[in-house]
């Protein structure tokens, strides 16, 4: 499990958790022929969610990033492969799963009107994460640092000021994502063409072609679940539905319809960001 960051006792953990929900003996070694039957397996989208106590918009999205063979389950090298990648993985990686997250439309790529509400609900969700508790938290004492100085300046900050600045951070955002992004000018971006904002300027020039991206992407450092978490209870709560200004001119406003709208709470939703 070395290309996953795992180490042993991360795997031995994975292993109790994935046999207790998945109806197989302790003895059963994993790594063999163990008998798996999707047929019977609870590590579906639903179980997934409960068990590993994620919210379901964002177990959803994590599910199908780990299903690699497309079947509905999770086999024991599925389930340790995903879970590595998405608290232990790459920048490409976490970047991936929020492409998964906010293509609303199911279409495998983001408009511009997904790109805005994207970057504005993960900026919000962390900023008000901040402002009313402790934050999502994270692994490192700088993720802390960066919650406390926004929970500071916000509380010194006009209301309507800070909308008003969020408003241009987002759009600023989009804007360069885009122009980074869309190589083929075609107002849609690509699974491939998201990932290449962390390809670097040139061969001299190790900086990722979209910074802004990385500043996002700087909100999950740690790769905590309780940070995933936040996203998703923030979801959950105001919505991720395209604003009527979302859209540009040449955009069809309904182009992103009944996948988001039916957003609603559900059995197996995880407590949230604040009591994980």
């Amino acid at each position: 499990m070395s290309s996953t960051g795992l180490i042993e006792t991360d795997c031995e953990f994975l292993e109790s958790l994935y046999k207790k929900n998945a109806g197989i003996k302790p003895s059963v070694n994993l790594y063999g022929e163990y008998g798996y039957d999707p047929k019977v397996s609870r590590w579906t989208p639903d179980g997934f969610a409960t068990y590993m106590e994620i919210h379901p918009e964002i177990a959803k999205a994590m599910f199908k990033m780990m299903d690699e063979d497309g079947d509905g389950t999770l086999d024991f090298d599925e389930f340790a492969k995903g879970y590595g990648f998405i608290t232990k993985g790459s920048a490409a990686q976490r970047l991936n799963l929020l492409f998964k997250i906010f293509d609303l439309d199911d279409s495998d790529t983001l408009d511009k009107a997904e790109v805005r509400v994207m970057v504005r609900t993960i900026i919000t969700a962390f900023n008000d994460a901040a402002v009313s508790s402790s934050g999502p938290g994270g692994n490192s004492i700088a993720a802390q640092a960066k919650l406390m100085k926004a929970k500071k300046a916000a509380a010194k900050m006009d209301p309507a000021k800070l909308e008003k600045q969020f408003a241009k951070e987002v759009e600023r955002t989009t804007t360069a994502i885009f122009k980074v992004c869309d190589a083929n000018n075609d107002g849609d971006i690509d699974r491939k063409e998201f990932l290449s904002a962390l390809e670097p300027k040139s061969a001299k020039d190790p900086t990722p072609k979209c910074p802004e991206i990385v500043k996002v992407l700087n909100l999950f450092e740690g790769g905590s679940i309780k940070q995933w978490n936040c996203l998703g209870k923030f979801i959950e709560v105001n919505g991720a539905e395209p604003k009527e200004g979302d859209f540009d001119k040449a955009d069809p406003a309904s182009s992103i319809t009944t996948p988001v709208q039916e957003r609603k709470r559900t059995d197996t939703m995880s407590p949230g960001c604040a009591q994980q």
